[in-house]
């Protein structure tokens, strides 16, 4: 077998670059989706489990603080995007590796205060969960509500918690992704860059940017291919129209006025 030439080692070359940056705008909206799965399911959770509201907070980049993505309550979800300590709160416990438990709040309980802000009424239990992947704990959520947490409820708090795990993992895997690309986006764009990704991201957002002139020729070259392909006698008929139309082009660029207003059909 041939080795590639130059120039399809080049358009390879292009080819990845570009479906590179698609794969990486697919992970921005998998990341995006994971947090309004995410966000469903505490929905859920709160209906189930007769809470009044719930969250979940993750692992994030600094090892002091958890993020917050949503917050939801009986009648849907909302993304939030905030953080709260990793320790002093009433997820501390479930964060070093504890179970799940419930346990009565106050108002001005210290351990919820960081949550107050997302919290609509008042609260008088919390029911907390742990958010594993695999063996390790990378987050937990935790549930309020105007009435104690039965044990029933809590039991299903557990069997609730194994499926946020799972969407934790997935969201965790695409994270991943995302901050690899991410970290090796400057290198990549550099002038001295093994591939050519700034010049296929440049080509992509201009042809983003194109005119309607070239739009409809575009149009026009694919109902030409759409023709051309039924039958021998469409594909004989496309191949006239396109031979009138290089005359004509041919005597434009030669300067021959008379083919304006030429048909080129007997």
């Amino acid at each position: 077998m041939s080795s590639p030439r130059g120039w399809e080692t080049a358009f390879n070359a292009r080819l990845y670059d570009l479906l590179s940056t698609l794969e990486a705008s697919a992970v921005i909206g998998l990341a995006k989706s994971r947090v309004r799965g995410l966000g469903e399911q505490l929905a859920f959770a709160c209906t189930a489990l007769g809470a009044t509201e719930g969250l979940a907070a993750l692992e994030a980049s600094a090892t002091t603080h958890l993020w917050v993505p949503t917050v939801a309550d009986r009648s849907g979800h909302q993304e939030v995007n905030g953080d709260v300590p990793f320790e002093g709160t009433i997820l501390s416990h479930v964060l070093s590796g504890g179970s799940t438990y419930a346990v009565s709040v106050e108002p001005d309980d210290e351990s919820i205060r960081p949550f107050q802000a997302w919290l609509k009424g008042t609260v008088t239990s919390a029911l907390a969960l742990p958010i594993r992947v695999s063996d390790r704990v990378v987050g937990g959520a935790v549930f309020f509500g105007e009435e104690p947490f039965a044990e029933d409820k809590i039991e299903m708090g557990e069997r609730l918690s194994e499926v946020l795990g799972l969407t934790a993992e997935a969201f965790f895997t695409e994270r991943m992704l995302f901050e690899l690309f991410a970290s090796a986006l400057p290198d990549l764009l550099g002038k001295d860059a093994a591939t050519n990704l700034s010049e296929s991201l440049l080509k992509h957002v201009r042809s983003m940017r194109l005119g309607d002139t070239y739009r409809q020729r575009v149009k026009l070259a694919t109902m030409i291919g759409k023709l051309s392909s039924r039958t021998a006698l469409e594909s004989r008929l496309c191949e006239q129209v396109l031979g009138v139309f290089e005359g004509y082009v041919r005597a434009l660029e030669g300067g021959d006025a008379s083919a304006e207003g030429t048909s080129g059909f007997d």
